[in-house]
């Protein structure tokens, strides 16, 4: 079907190879453990590693909040905010210039 040599394709290169991989900016992986409250989930603490995360979750079980209401979820928190706002600055400012373009 495909006219390919058959030869693997290239590798990209190492700035592209972190594309969706939470490598191109700094962050740092924190812990949340939350709790359901019948409607949504909702934050109760956040925590610098998945240990302390999981130790408060023994220690609130262990007092008495049902198993099924708490979890523990491990993510990324951008760790340069200056970047976070000069972005929201950038793509505001390039939806003004094309709201300026079209409509003249």
């Amino acid at each position: 079907m495909g006219g390919g040599s058959g030869a693997q394709p290239r590798l990209p290169g190492p700035f592209l190879a972190g594309v969706g991989k939470g490598r191109l900016g700094r962050t740092r992986r924190i812990a949340v453990l939350e709790r359901y409250d019948g409607t949504a989930w909702r934050e109760v603490a956040r925590f610098g590693d998945i240990g302390e995360a999981n130790g408060a979750l023994d220690e609130a079980i262990g007092d008495g909040a049902p198993p099924d209401t708490m979890r523990v979820l491990e993510t990324h928190v951008a760790a340069n905010r200056f970047l976070l706002i000069a972005g929201a600055i950038a793509v505001a400012l390039a939806i003004a210039i094309v709201l300026y373009v079209v409509l003249g």
